[in-house]
């Protein structure tokens, strides 16, 4: 691949990202997990759910790492994210209480095996089972009682071959989901609330081509230092958002990235921490700057490099943070990954960008469906 076709993909990936800027930009996704939704207004089925079980893999476990506290919030549910693979293997041991419980499986393509898998077991059990994933005839279409739609083709139009803005299209159909789950369920805070809340989510994105260059000038800094392996940190909502930023960050750039719980990190992890690797904190509200200011002071001895991601930081955390990055405000903590992922997905395309290199690669030219035994079996044939 020449020059002009590597510079040519980055601006068309750097383009879709900083689209997401842009409100008319999410109409086509708001449209279609509305027009879905509305199939299901009448259901009385979803009354029933106290449960809610999110499945999904890759890009997918950590949009569903987000969405449980969408599930919780919003629609007042028990909800955890489960990986797909772990769900379908060990369903009866998570449906308890089949009845009351709704297993949401989240997919970009909607074919995702593992994923549909775990559908059909919750089916079969007596669960609920909800797809959310893009448009087109799929497999999960064929299994789900419900399927919400999201415009999950945006990267392949554009050719990429990562997804990015797809993850949070797919989030804020869960987002709906949960919103008419709570709704059926009585919670207080009903369409209108979260209607407003999301505004102002979509409003703070302005800020997304500011924030594109000071990551820039991150990225150069790290790379300048040899800092090519990263630790994104978070919990609640944003552990989500770490688990897809650290994602991102070695399927653009080739570096290792790696996602740990706020705390649990230092637990152990924290052993590993040096100069060289530089720990990414989000920590959006005041709530958590306790326990930031505790891995900050490991840091100081360590003299390991700190990156902050925060609406607000305390005068102790702007002493010790080597850089605090201040993020648009968001009321709704579980809303925050909509912004927070942003910073790691650009801190990722700057690392390989600036080499000259095209970002999202793929590394041996592997695609997922290579990481198959039958697919190796084939090849041995031929």
């Amino acid at each position: 691949m020449d020059q002009l076709q590597v510079q040519t993909g980055n601006e068309r990936l750097k383009r879709l990202m900083l689209s997401l800027a842009k409100p008319e930009k999410w109409k086509a996704t708001e449209e279609l997990a509305a027009a879905s939704l509305r199939a299901y207004a009448a259901d009385e089925r979803l009354a029933r759910v106290d449960t809610v079980i999110i499945i999904g893999h890759g890009t997918s476990l950590a949009t569903a790492m987000n969405a449980e506290f969408l599930f919780s919030r919003a629609a007042g549910a028990a909800a955890r994210a489960v990986p797909a693979y772990q769900f379908r293997s060990y369903a009866r041991d998570y449906l308890k209480r089949p009845e009351r419980t709704l297993v949401v499986g989240i997919s970009c393509s909607g074919n995702t095996e593992s994923v549909v898998k775990g559908l059909e077991a919750a089916r079969q059990a007596g669960a609920l089972a909800m797809g959310i994933t893009g448009r087109g005839e799929t497999k999960m279409r064929e299994i789900s009682d419900y399927l919400i739609e999201a415009d999950t083709a945006v990267e392949q139009e554009a050719g990429m071959t990562a997804y990015s803005a797809s993850h949070l299209f797919l989030l804020y159909s869960a987002l709906r989901a949960a919103v008419l789950l709570g709704e059926k369920r009585g919670n207080a805070k009903g369409l209108k609330y979260w209607e407003a809340q999301w505004k102002s989510v979509k409003n703070a994105m302005s800020a997304l081509p500011e924030l594109f260059e000071k990551m820039g000038g991150l990225a150069e800094e790290y790379s300048q230092e040899e800092m090519h392996n990263v630790v994104a940190l978070g919990t609640g909502p944003n552990l989500g958002t770490a688990q897809e930023g650290a994602l991102k960050i070695c399927e653009f750039a080739w570096v290792f990235g790696a996602c740990e719980e706020l705390e649990d990190f230092a637990h152990g992890r924290f052993r590993e921490a040096d100069g060289k690797i530089p720990l990414l904190l989000l920590a959006p509200h005041e709530n958590l700057q306790e326990k930031v200011l505790d891995l900050l002071a490991g840091c100081e001895i360590a003299r390991t490099p700190t990156v902050i991601f925060t609406q607000k930081a305390l005068p102790e955390v702007q002493k010790l943070a080597d850089r605090v990055i201040l993020m648009p405000a968001v009321e709704e903590e579980c809303l925050t990954p909509f912004l927070y992922v942003f910073p790691l997905w650009f801190l990722g395309y700057h690392f390989r960008s600036r080499q000259g290199k095209l970002v999202g690669e793929r590394r041996f030219g592997l695609k997922a469906t290579d990481i198959s035994y039958q697919a190796y079996r084939s090849r041995r044939q031929t």
